[in-house]
């Protein structure tokens, strides 16, 4: 405030000035960095064991990504196992046999003389029961190797699984 401002201006120039003191002695000092776990003013790693809540956030993200890798890695080598595995379903009589893929892919149907001389209607309902009970094994295999890989990575159960 200069001199020659008017009294009234001065005085309340100079409270504003003894205001900003003031408030700047209540106020502590806190560097941003140190906000996010570098309270040491150098270096660019987070201090450990600070209390701050954003310090481990790099380790977690890595963690969260390694993991991530590894279930796709996981999930794919699963898929793959599936895909090469066979299940076989077969009619109460036996005369028909279904197989399906771990992914629920038909791969074949048999069906024997018998089977062929029962009539349409009898090897319909035949060729229906196998492929049921073929995608039912299907389904099953699918859930247990998930629930393997669950259990490897540490992960709860999931109920209906």
């Amino acid at each position: 405030v200069s001199i020659n401002a008017p009294l009234s201006r001065r005085i309340v120039g100079r409270q504003l000035q003894q205001r900003r003191r003031n408030t700047a002695a209540l106020r502590p000092s806190t560097p941003v960095r140190a906000l996010f776990g570098n309270n040491s003013g150098g270096g660019d790693s987070p201090q450990q064991g600070s209390g701050n809540p954003f310090g481990n956030m790099a380790n977690l993200m890595e963690n969260l990504k390694k993991t991530q890798a590894l279930v796709q890695t996981e999930t794919a080598r699963i898929q793959e196992e599936l895909a090469n595995t066979e299940f076989e379903g077969f009619s109460d009589d036996e005369t028909v046999r279904v197989v399906m893929s771990g992914n629920q892919t038909p791969m074949g149907v048999d069906i024997t003389q018998a089977g062929y001389d029962q009539g349409k209607e009898a090897l319909e309902k035949l060729i229906l029961e196998a492929s049921k009970e073929a995608h039912s094994k299907s389904v099953e295999g699918m859930k247990e190797r998930m629930r393997g890989l669950a259990q490897s990575l540490g992960l709860p159960q999931q109920p209906g699984m």
